[in-house]
């Protein structure tokens, strides 16, 4: 089979950047969305020729029998609704973070892998030109031996009460915090340079706590800000820092070697090598890379077509699926250790459960 029903959970990310992507793609076929608001959800089904729209995404499971689910809500939600999809034969497409702790990451992979199902993670960034190239040039020795790397981003998300309400991604217990939201991306970044991270320094913070103003205030209990240390397994570090309380939007990449660096930035279109006592030098990125960038689109869509792209091939059976849960588990549990690390004010190991041997 060749074609595959797909099914989105959420109103947001969902409609905004995978219901694109899928309608563009020949081999997939979206059948329903689903959201909290069933009105809503009514309403972007009509506007993108999708069959229905759903408040009940238990119901919309039942009825239409998807192929593939995607899970595109609130992290505490991606548990129980990524189980039952895989209870209704489904394969899934989780987004990032996992979870909120390993446990259930786990459970999740090893459910799948029960089951025979595909589980993918949504680290579409993986699939940036700057960053596929970057790697490529590492594994390849254009940089030296790789001994560090340094991810800077600074964010306006909650500069000041007014700039944000109070939603999920300011609750800790549901989930929420820039730790999850792109340090989970990021790790994923260094981990594709160094390997695994061992251990960890970190600091999880909330650096401005006020979402809102007057009788709508609150007091945010997830983190905003995040310093993180990893050490990899072949003895190379990681920093990851990242403010979501900064005036701007800003993002760096830089992966040092004992030879020379590669750094690109937020876009992640353009590379660029710098030596010792040389001007930074822009690297052509190699047309395997170029991905498909169309005007108006928010800039996560292009990435993710290239994501789903290998998703449909593993679906029809041509490829092992990447990013995978595997990635997903070890990523959860580096996120876990950051954590644990800035509560024990020490540096800690990462521990990584071990996973199911026939994991997708």
């Amino acid at each position: 089979m060749d074609r595959f029903r797909v099914a989105l959970i959420g109103t947001s990310f969902a409609r905004n950047v995978q219901a694109v992507a899928f309608k563009d793609h020949a081999g997939f076929d979206l059948v329903g969305i689903a959201g909290s608001d069933g009105a809503k959800a009514a309403a972007i089904a009509a506007e993108l020729g999708i069959p229905r729209g759903y408040g009940d995404w238990r119901a919309m499971l039942a009825e239409t029998r998807p192929d593939l689910v995607c899970v595109a809500t609130p992290v505490d939600l991606h548990h129980p609704m990524m189980l039952a999809a895989i209870e209704h034969g489904a394969h899934v497409l989780c987004e990032k973070p996992t979870a909120l702790h390993r446990y259930q990451a786990l459970e999740m992979h090893d459910r799948a892998a029960a089951r025979g199902r595909i589980a993918a993670i949504n680290h579409e960034f993986r699939f940036f030109p700057a960053r596929r190239h970057a790697v490529e040039l590492v594994s390849s020795g254009a940089i030296g031996v790789p001994r560090r790397g340094e991810i800077l981003g600074r964010y306006a998300l909650w500069a000041r009460p007014e700039s944000r309400g109070m939603t999920w991604l300011s609750d800790r217990a549901r989930g929420g915090g820039i730790l999850g939201a792109l340090g989970s991306h990021h790790t994923d970044c260094l981990r594709l340079f160094f390997g695994e991270p061992r251990t960890v320094l970190a600091s999880v913070r909330v650096d401005q706590p006020l979402r809102g103003t007057g009788a709508e205030a609150r007091r945010a209990t997830a983190d905003d800000a995040c310093t993180v240390l990893y050490t990899f397994e072949g003895g190379a570090t990681g920093l990851i820092d990242l403010n979501a309380t900064a005036p701007y939007r800003w993002e760096r990449f830089e992966i040092h070697g004992s030879d020379a660096t590669l750094r690109w930035d937020e876009t992640g279109y353009r590379l660029w090598r710098i030596q010792p006592g040389r001007d930074p030098e822009e690297i052509a990125i190699p047309e395997r890379h170029v991905i498909d960038r169309r005007d108006g689109e928010p800039a996560l869509v292009a990435p993710f077509r290239v994501l789903i792209s290998h998703l449909h091939a593993a679906l029809a059976g041509g490829a092992p699926m990447e990013p995978n849960f595997r990635d997903a588990v070890a990523i959860q549990s580096a996120l876990d250790a950051a954590r644990e690390s800035h509560e024990a004010r020490t540096c800690v190991s990462i521990d990584t459960p071990t996973l199911a041997p026939t994991g997708a």
